[in-house]
């Protein structure tokens, strides 16, 4: 069975490559934005380490009882780990008690695998916890990372894992991939190619959840409508938000995750870099706010938007993050 990575072939016949030469490392780090398929491949890379019945060599079948197994992910030998109900961040406790199921032999497969999506949410306690596994690999083990990016983790973390990165695609070919192997038609496809900025991923989820898109495009429309404003209509803004029911904190946080991408475009053609916009639908505003604002300027607000979602993850007041925000960007 095909691994079904759109894109990212490369990366696909690497980890295709480490299962035929037989020479696995004891770690990978799978980098890339998320939506761009870093689970997807994880998990196929895993199928493919203990299918039971591979149609050849760095296959997989998909329907033996190790694969189906793998997909609901509850096959024995694989542990996944992500932080508690509740709770944003992947815990000291949580590693310390993989590492001992980690050193017991495979009981049905060949390797006992760890999947640990979105390492870069783990604590700094946690990280230098799992470093012992990655220093002293168990035998027959194979530990996977997925994370927004290498820089996003402690080097002595990364520096351990064989990176393979995953890469958006070209917005045409993201559409013509999303017409041709998800069926999805030449219009939406088209759109959904640009909102997503080419993570098929994230444009699939868009096509089965209409509210994900519409969230996407709303929060991008206030960002448009927040920078003309004056101070005043931007801390009335955010009291409109207090007063809806849904829990302040996820509200601001999903906003500055959206808007921190185009501040990143606004980067890129403010320094004329060769690299393609993630916001392709609003490249006017980008292109308009590039040619008002200063490179350092550009610089400091995608840091404060960097720093606001880190206060957010430490529980700082997220009133006062938004307002604080805000009340910092240009009138533009």
């Amino acid at each position: 069975m095909a691994w079904q990575i759109v894109g990212n072939e490369r990366s696909v016949a690497f980890l295709k490559g480490q299962i035929e030469s037989g020479k696995l490392r004891h770690a990978y780090l799978i980098a890339g934005p998320a939506g761009s398929g870093r689970r997807t491949l994880a998990l196929a890379f895993i199928k493919a380490l203990n299918c039971q019945n591979p149609p050849q060599q760095g296959e997989f079948c998909g329907h033996c009882p190790a694969c189906r197994q793998i997909d609901a992910q509850s096959f024995a030998d694989l542990t996944v780990l992500q932080p508690a109900e509740g709770t944003r961040d992947l815990r000291i406790d949580q590693i310390r008690e993989m590492q001992k199921s980690l050193v017991l032999a495979p009981y049905l497969a060949q390797y006992r695998t760890v999947l640990i999506p979105d390492f870069q949410q783990a604590t700094s306690a946690a990280s230098n916890a799992l470093l012992k596994s990655l220093e002293e690999p168990p035998a027959r083990a194979v530990i996977i990372l997925t994370a927004n990016a290498r820089e996003s983790l402690l080097e002595t973390i990364a520096s351990r894992c064989e990176t393979v990165r995953m890469s958006p695609l070209p917005v045409q070919a993201a559409q013509e991939a999303l017409q041709q192997q998800f069926g999805i038609a030449a219009e939406e496809a088209r759109l959904l190619a640009h909102m997503s900025a080419g993570r098929i991923g994230l444009a699939v989820q868009m096509a089965h959840d209409p509210d994900l898109l519409g969230r996407y495009q709303q929060a991008l429309e206030q960002l448009r409508e927040l920078l003309p404003a004056s101070k005043r209509s931007r801390l009335s803004f955010v009291e409109g938000l207090l007063k809806k029911k849904a829990s302040n904190r996820e509200q601001f946080s999903w906003l500055i995750t959206v808007w921190l991408p185009f501040w990143r475009d606004v980067l890129i053609c403010a320094s004329n870099a060769e690299l393609p916009l993630i916001y392709t639908s609003y490249e006017a505003d980008v292109r308009r706010a590039a040619g008002l604002v200063s490179l350092p300027e550009i610089r400091r607000i995608i840091h404060l938007h960097e720093d606001a979602l880190d206060q957010i993850d430490r529980y700082v007041n997220p009133r006062l993050v938004m307002e604080n925000l805000l009340l910092n960007l240009p009138r533009i």
